[in-house]
């Protein structure tokens, strides 16, 4: 369950207003699935109620309303963490584990059995070779997060990233580069993202490379995206431009408010040079998508035949909703 601050946040917008689903998201930014679990548990509880509202549904505050109760809830987490550590202690345990299955349930007759692991002295232990290790190596080296963006259009395409950003060691140069101004993204970094675009695009022709825009980290990402261009022949469009300012899409917690941040934030001049054209759009980290896909369906929108996602990095697990 959500912490309690995330159920008095809601409780607190819908204080103000009744609100639909997507409008409690915008106001509290929370993800769709803890705004579903609170909302399912205030009406358990009738501090709020639905209401409609012409032709949507929306969630009103019930004034005097009782106070808000998680025990019950608390109350069971406490039980099945206490349920857990049993089932841990049994996992590490060095004594007869039948003798303890028997005493857990009510019979301490048993005593031991003489026949599992432990009563064997055969315990099993996991020892790391250096070939298995060679094999997670290698598989980490030439595996390739999938991007895919939030649209259904045909024409485009799912991208591709070059590693993970967060616990590699590709995130931790990432980082250094745009957010603690060490410079450009280094050569090895761009070695790689060729190496991944030819590996996952090896059918597939691209008359333009588009850099999407940052947002503080300067002229980063078009400096990586020229040298790009070059490395891959694909020439570098100069056409989009940024109409507005936008805050970091990492202070969101939610797409909703992601796509909120950059919606019509950006423009093509010149759209006839893309029309017709095959679209490679480059930046450095892939999230939710939002951004991406914003420039992607204003690109395909602008008579692009197609576009597809191309970034160093993808972060774990970016939040849709």
């Amino acid at each position: 369950r959500p912490p309690r601050e995330n159920y008095e946040e809601v409780i607190r917008v819908l204080k103000k207003e009744p609100l639909g689903e997507y409008n409690i998201m915008r106001k509290t930014d929370l993800s769709q699935l803890q705004i579903r679990t609170i909302i399912a548990d205030l009406l358990d509880q009738k501090i709020v109620q639905e209401a409609v509202y012409g032709h949507s549904k929306k969630y009103e505050f019930r004034f005097q309303a009782p106070t808000l109760n998680l025990n019950p809830f608390e109350e069971l987490n406490n039980f099945k963490m206490n349920e857990l550590a049993k089932i841990i202690h049994y996992v590490e345990m060095p004594d007869c584990r039948m003798n303890y299955l028997c005493s857990y349930l009510g019979d301490r007759s048993v005593g031991q059995c003489g026949k599992c692991d432990n009563c064997l002295k055969k315990r099993k232990t996991f020892i790391v070779n250096s070939q298995m290790k060679e094999k997670v190596d290698d598989f980490e080296k030439n595996f390739f997060p999938i991007l895919k963006c939030s649209t259904q259009n045909p024409n485009f395409l799912e991208g591709v990233a070059a590693s993970h950003y967060g616990f590699s060691e590709m995130g931790t140069i990432i980082h250094a580069c745009k957010y603690q101004k060490k410079g450009d993204f280094p050569e090895n970094l761009l070695q790689l993202t060729v190496r991944v675009f030819q590996s996952n695009f090896p059918n597939q022709h691209f008359d333009l490379m588009v850099a999407v825009p940052s947002t503080e980290s300067g002229e980063l990402v078009e400096h990586f995206a020229e040298k790009l261009s070059r490395q891959l022949n694909i020439k570098l469009f100069h056409g989009l431009i940024k109409l507005r300012k936008t805050r970091l899409q990492k202070v969101f917690k939610t797409a909703i408010l992601k796509r909120d941040n950059v919606r019509d934030a950006f423009a093509i001049e010149n759209p006839g040079e893309i029309k017709g054209k095959s679209v490679l759009m480059v930046d450095d980290i892939f999230d939710s998508g939002a951004t991406l896909s914003e420039i992607g369906s204003l690109l395909l929108a602008s008579g692009a035949k197609k576009v597809a996602p191309l970034t160093i990095a993808k972060t774990v697990g970016g939040d849709l909703l």
